[in-house]
């Protein structure tokens, strides 16, 4: 059986998940898991920090100072994530977010089923983005990093997941896996998926919406968008 990957660019898993960050002309490989707490709600403050980490190549520093800062972009962006860290956040405050920081655009685009879902998550991966899947199931709901999507012969068969709420992945790109070929009808409401992690769990899902996120000067027109799309 041909099993063919396509991931996010910039990466690397020899040992550590990193990615290729910028500190003015010199490049560096930095960590790239941000894991939330059990604690908290931050699932999507976590995954769209690893967005931005990827889309803009700034280096993981500054989001080990991003509670200290006192001005700038990053202050703007920390005194609104602090008002949603224990309680969660919708695609809108999401979106507010990623406004803060120059240079970065998000898109949202609703999912009506699988298909669409891997079709969406590679059309960003192959623009220069990073999707977002907002999942929701009897048990769950939860933002993960769509670091790649899977096809089995040539048929869609997986989306490969970054989760802010597993453990650090190693010598691997990801932690988590959304299975979107076999689906499992509830008795009412949409079709769900397996959603499994590396820690153990497993839990039924389907995504809602992917918020793409993309370096501002490569964020496809509405046009390129719809071909793609």
């Amino acid at each position: 059986m041909t099993i063919n990957q396509v991931y996010v660019a910039s990466l690397r898993a020899e040992g550590q998940l990193q990615y290729e960050s910028l500190s003015g002309s010199r490049r560096h490989w930095s960590p790239l898991h941000l894991q939330q707490s059990v604690l908290d709600r931050a699932c999507g403050t976590h995954a769209l920090l690893v967005a931005i980490a990827l889309v803009s190549r700034t280096p993981r520093s500054a989001f080990e100072k991003i509670s200290d800062a006192t001005r700038g972009p990053w202050r703007r962006f920390w005194a609104m994530a602090v008002e949603h860290y224990f309680e969660g956040t919708s695609p809108k405050d999401l979106e507010t977010l990623a406004a803060c920081i120059n240079g970065v655009t998000t898109r949202r685009i609703r999912i009506g089923g699988p298909d669409q879902l891997h079709r969406v998550c590679l059309a960003t991966i192959e623009s220069g983005g990073v999707p977002l899947l907002d999942i929701h199931g009897p048990n769950i709901a939860h933002w993960t990093v769509a670091l790649g999507v899977e096809t089995r012969m040539t048929e869609p068969s997986a989306v490969l997941c970054l989760d802010p709420s597993c453990g650090e992945p190693w010598a691997s790109f990801t932690n988590a896996r959304l299975d979107i070929s076999r689906p499992v009808q509830p008795a009412r409401g949409k079709p769900l998926f397996n959603y499994r992690d590396t820690d153990g769990r497993l839990k039924l899902a389907r995504a809602r919406s992917v918020l793409a996120v993309h370096p501002a000067s490569v964020m496809p027109s509405t046009d390129s968008a719809r071909r793609s799309l």
